[in-house]
């Protein structure tokens, strides 16, 4: 079972993600690899090489499976085509590349929780958050994914990850 989280920067993504991997058995965490390359190099914004880095890296661990019964990720294609749109326009096939990347649910983090300033987030303007959170369920519903929207406080949203997961009788909760 492949389960990512997309939306907003500062929605909850890692927070959940993490969560989640702890909470089903056999499961492998799967950091954003974006955070990892910028923070290794001690960047704060990527420049489009470095864009072009994080994308083949992140796809590339989208494509490579795991023997665990539950692949949980920090992001999913949909943060790089949003990131590519307002950033950096490029045509990038690997973007385009979307049934390699399919995930069995996505959970779209609603930004409905205070921004955290962190040197890699830029967007603390709520009205924009807003914005790109309807910019990743566009993209989410045009290419016809499975998702869910976390919204609430958060012990609602893990009670709807929790039961999202049972629904879909994919679990095996610790």
């Amino acid at each position: 079972m492949r389960i990512a989280f997309t939306g907003p920067e500062s929605s909850g993504k890692s927070t959940f993600s993490k969560w989640l991997s702890l909470e089903l058995s056999d499961s492998l965490y799967v950091p954003e690899f974006a955070r990892e390359y910028l923070e290794e190099r001690n960047i704060t914004r990527a420049s489009e090489d470095d864009f072009r880095s994080i994308v083949t890296n992140q796809c590339a661990l989208f494509n490579q499976r795991k023997l665990n019964v539950h692949e949980i990720f920090d992001t999913d294609i949909f943060v790089l085509r949003v990131w590519n749109e307002e950033v950096f326009q490029l045509n990038l096939p690997e973007l385009e590349q979307l049934p390699s990347c399919k995930m069995d649910i996505h959970f779209l983090c609603a930004p409905d929780v205070v921004w955290e300033e962190d040197p890699l987030r830029s967007a603390p303007d709520q009205e924009y958050r807003n914005q790109l959170f309807l910019k990743y369920k566009t993209e989410l519903i045009h290419h016809q994914a499975r998702f869910v929207i976390l919204e609430g406080n958060e012990i609602q949203k893990k009670e709807l990850i929790l039961q999202t997961i049972q629904e879909l009788n994919i679990s095996s909760l610790k």
